[in-house]
């Protein structure tokens, strides 16, 4: 009677019977987000990151009131039509945000349970606390002080 061999969890899924069940495709896109800038310096951040290869990440700039959301070649959409399908919505802002965008844009994703994240950059000086008050009742997921790479890495992470 020979001792039993344990093999490891590790060995064990290098096995031929455990490759089986291993996905062999590349996930697919499951986001359909919308990145929004709400002033200008918040814009150039979005148009730099937007250069990346993206799945189904869609880049904007809001109008002054948030009715409607500008494609960075100029295109005017309606906000509400624009948002309906998305999984999620990123506010993108610096000290210059635009409050009654914001507040436009939070407000529809908050009515359609579409999950929403801010990211506050310091463009120039410190984050003011009027910028914060505006963006926070809105973003579920805040990010302060954020830059360039936190929004790269932020649709990385969400498979943008």
């Amino acid at each position: 009677m020979g001792i039993p061999i344990s093999v490891s969890a590790c060995a064990r899924a290098a096995t031929a019977e455990e490759a089986a069940y291993r996905i062999d495709y590349p996930l697919a896109y499951a986001r359909s987000t919308k990145v929004v800038a709400f002033d200008e310096s918040a814009e150039r951040a979005v148009r730099a990151v937007s250069g990346s290869p993206w799945g189904q990440a869609q880049f904007y700039t809001a109008s002054e009131y948030g009715e409607e959301l500008i494609t960075l070649t100029g295109a005017r959409r309606p906000m509400e039509i624009e948002i309906e399908h998305s999984d999620s919505v990123i506010m993108v802002a610096t000290n210059s945000i635009n409050p009654v965008a914001v507040g436009a844009v939070g407000a529809i994703c908050r009515q359609r349970s579409i999950m929403t994240a801010g990211l506050l950059m310091l463009d120039e000086g410190p984050l003011e606390g009027g910028t914060l008050a505006v963006i926070r009742p809105y973003a579920r997921i805040l990010l302060v002080p954020a830059d360039e790479d936190d929004l790269f890495e932020l649709l990385k992470a969400i498979r943008a």
